[in-house]
């Protein structure tokens, strides 16, 4: 069943297949699609209040730049375009990842990244749904954006234990269910260790599991 009275959808993030089950699991009169990288753009446009906003992206493109330009694309210019968009009434989804430890730290740039902007929308804004997923599938077959090789490691991790997977219909399914009971849980801040050191994106993804 299709959820109404979301008229005005954005996703932040380019992630087609995102996007398909946004198209199957709402009623909506305008679905904007706001990319990643184009972020900063975006702030400079005509502003748009949405009903709800989903945000599932990251830019992947620079694990070797400085931490305070990963931070400024990862972490707070998505802030100030949340800010832009929405109003007191306006619904949040956040994608996470799956926080497979206990600690509030992290050696990986992307666990840091992912959970302080999870804590800071948290802080900003009501209505936040967030949803910490383990390795997405669609179909069976494991989705993410890497390379062969990376991909075909992380199949193996995945097949010795150390990795859960998550069908793509099973989030939008719990989505849905917390939009509609209105289940916002409070996130919690992290801290992040030895992030100035540029890496390379496999290197973190190993570094998520510490």
């Amino acid at each position: 069943m299709k959820l109404k009275n979301l008229k005005k959808i954005v996703v932040i993030g380019n992630s087609k297949k995102f996007v398909f089950e946004v198209k199957k699991n709402f009623k909506y009169e305008i679905l904007d699609i706001i990319p990643w990288r184009k972020i900063n753009l975006f702030l400079k446009k005509k502003k748009l209040v949405y009903d709800l906003v989903i945000i599932c992206g990251f830019d992947f493109g620079i694990y070797k730049k400085k931490i305070k330009l990963f931070e400024q694309k990862n972490i707070y210019y998505p802030l100030r375009l949340l800010r832009k968009i929405s109003n007191n009434k306006t619904k949040f989804v956040y994608i996470n990842t799956q926080n497979y430890s206990s600690k509030n730290y992290t050696l990986s740039r992307y666990k840091y990244a992912k959970q302080k902007l999870a804590y800071v929308i948290d802080q900003n804004f009501k209505n936040l749904v967030t949803i910490n997923s383990d390795l997405i599938t669609l179909n069976k077959n494991i989705s993410i954006n890497s390379k062969n090789l990376s991909q075909f490691i992380f199949l193996i991790l995945v097949r010795l234990g150390f990795l859960k997977t998550i069908e793509i219909k099973k989030i939008f399914l719990e989505i849905k269910e917390k939009l509609e009971s209105k289940f916002y849980q409070k996130q919690k801040n992290i801290k992040g260790f030895f992030l100035y050191f540029p890496r390379t994106q496999f290197l973190d993804r190993l570094l998520r599991l510490f």
